[in-house]
């Protein structure tokens, strides 16, 4: 028989009680710390119920099972129809209430939507719930028509997040420029939208780049998208809507520069044909002036050369519209010569000078620094391949028609430049896979300054026919008195060549580099030679522009057909 001792008991029960509370301790947290919550708030009440008919409260409240918090709320909620006044949204604990403006008077009849996106989180993991809306009608029916679409640009068909989709149950031009709409919605990142809870009815649609998101448009400085006919949300239609800028009412000067000797230039908000630089001086004996435009009309150089006095003044116009007279101080040529930076000079810009892979189609383009004298002559060259002098052959300088910038051409005679200008000059063809040494003499350019080039040495070396490819497009179009731009774009956008045709033709590119493009037609239907926006108050859409259905994958030595139809 076994007998007890207390006094074991009492000598050990301080370790056992320490060993007892650290066991329990180390029950509290679990040793892998437990799974992840990936579970958004749930609701557990609505205060009024959701779809709620007959509404009149001032207050909503929503309570989920857990703490919540609202992130980016700014852009994630949108009030269809939008209200008068912001309501006061706040979170505490495990509830949200939206609290109405007291002024705040709701449209009769209506159902009105609260979309937060993927605002409402929880607090420890940011679980969102996805797409949450709260909804109710101030009538005895939740209106249940939705309309959907997509939003893209007129000009290049990307799409963009955030354009605001409008309905408008008042069918007045003026309505998008004064009123909020009756619905809203705002596009996803490619573009599509979906405006829900609508009221039966024919309505105007209108989608605004809203920049002070004030729900309406505000002219040029935004851009838009519209569709004359009327939409019913009972026809369930996929509505596509193309979003322009419209052109400026007014031209007017953004930006003057004079940094170097005898040049101005002049930047514009806009393109014009009629912009003119009149020199206000009452003495241009013996100046010379010349006028440089932009591709787009937009920008304006003004060279002028043998002006003797300390400050210019000049007048700036758009037609009979005088924009601007503005006056410099005229920088002095003897201490642009002596410049310790930037001296007045005339130097080599840009050419091929170093090239390895100089294509065979291009022509030999030598850029300058200032504009050319127009009056020079034509001027004989070498021109080398590999080693050896190409005797066979001489060659000129050509100028193009913006005076800074020459091409290699070949020559009618040895030595002779009389009647050149009355003939087609042949530009010269490069070899495959050949060196080329390029030299012209000094002094054998002139500026309008008088001033002339130092020795010119160009080497450069052309790549093998054999790493291009090329495309024939077979291209069928509607019969038209309006032309056609059709434009081949690498996947940048950047226009590798543009043809203006009138019928169906075979176009063909040759000389591609091996990588993917894009096939593009605008069209132009006031034969301007350019894509135009559009005017909504003059109910005029963006001049059309399509593309073709996919990219075009070109390959080294490879010959691609493609054929095209586009229908009426």
């Amino acid at each position: 028989m076994k007998i007890y001792n207390p006094n074991i008991f009492l000598r050990f029960s301080p370790f056992i009680v320490t060993f007892i509370l650290l066991g329990s301790c180390a029950q509290i947290v679990s040793p892998g710390g437990g799974k992840k919550d990936t579970t958004p708030p749930r609701i557990i009440k609505y205060l009024p119920d959701s779809a709620q008919l007959n509404f009149n409260s001032k207050t909503i409240e929503i309570n989920f099972d857990e703490f919540v918090q609202l992130k980016d709320l700014n852009n994630q909620l949108i009030i269809s129809p939008p209200l008068n006044k912001t309501p006061d949204i706040n979170v505490k604990a495990k509830s949200l209430t939206i609290t109405l403006d007291k002024n705040e008077t709701l449209k009769p009849n209506t159902t009105y939507c609260f979309s937060f996106g993927n605002a409402i989180q929880d607090v420890n993991e940011g679980n969102a719930i996805e797409n949450f809306k709260y909804i109710f009608s101030t009538g005895s029916f939740i209106d249940s028509l939705k309309v959907k679409g997509k939003i893209q640009n007129a000009f290049d068909h990307k799409t963009e997040k955030g354009i605001l989709v409008m309905l408008y149950s008042s069918l007045s031009d003026s309505v998008v420029y004064k009123t909020q709409p009756d619905y809203f919605a705002k596009t996803n990142a490619d573009g599509s939208f979906e405006i829900n809870n609508i009221k039966n009815g024919s309505y105007k649609i209108i989608a605004i780049k809203d920049a002070n998101s004030n729900f309406k448009y505000d002219g040029e400085s935004e851009n838009i998208a519209f569709t004359d006919s009327l939409i019913n949300p009972t026809e369930k239609k996929l509505i596509v809507l193309e979003l322009f800028q419209e052109p400026a009412k007014k031209v007017f000067l953004k930006k003057t520069m004079h940094n170097s000797y005898g040049k101005f230039e002049f930047v514009f908000n806009q393109g014009s044909d009629s912009l003119r630089i009149v020199n206000l001086s009452n003495d241009l004996k013996g100046v010379q002036e010349y006028f440089e435009f932009s591709k787009n009309k937009d920008s304006l150089s003004y060279w002028i050369t043998n002006y003797q006095k300390d400050s210019i003044k000049l007048q700036i116009s758009n037609g009979n519209k005088i924009m601007d007279t503005l006056e410099f101080k005229f920088i002095n040529k003897e201490e642009a010569l002596k410049a310790k930076r930037n001296p007045l000079k005339l130097y080599v810009v840009n050419s091929p000078n170093g090239n390895q892979n100089f294509d065979l189609n291009k022509n030999i383009q030598i850029v300058f620094s200032n504009r050319l004298n127009p009056t020079n002559p034509s001027i004989l060259v070498q021109l080398k391949e590999d080693t050896l002098l190409n005797v066979n052959k001489t060659y000129c300088l050509m100028y193009q028609a913006n005076l800074n910038v020459i091409e290699l051409i070949g020559c009618d005679s040895v030595g002779s430049t009389e009647g050149r200008g009355k003939k087609t000059p042949t530009i010269h063809k490069l070899k495959e896979n050949t060196n080329y040494h390029l030299f012209i003499p000094p002094n054998s350019i002139f500026d309008i300054f008088g001033l002339t080039n130092d020795t010119i040495k160009i080497d450069f070396k052309t790549r093998e026919a054999k790493y291009y490819g090329s495309l024939k497009l077979n291209l069928t179009i509607p019969a038209n008195q309006s032309n056609y731009i059709v434009q081949l774009l690498d996947e940048r956008e950047n226009v590798i060549r543009e043809d203006v045709i009138k019928k169906a033709e075979l176009i063909t590119y040759e000389y591609l580099h091996p990588k993917k493009y894009k096939l593009k037609i605008i069209f132009d239907e006031n034969n301007n030679g350019k894509w135009d926006a559009g005017n909504y108050i003059n109910h005029q859409q963006a001049e059309k522009v399509l593309y073709n259905s996919e990219l075009i994958n070109i390959r080294s030595n490879w010959d691609l057909e493609l054929d095209w139809k586009i229908s009426p």
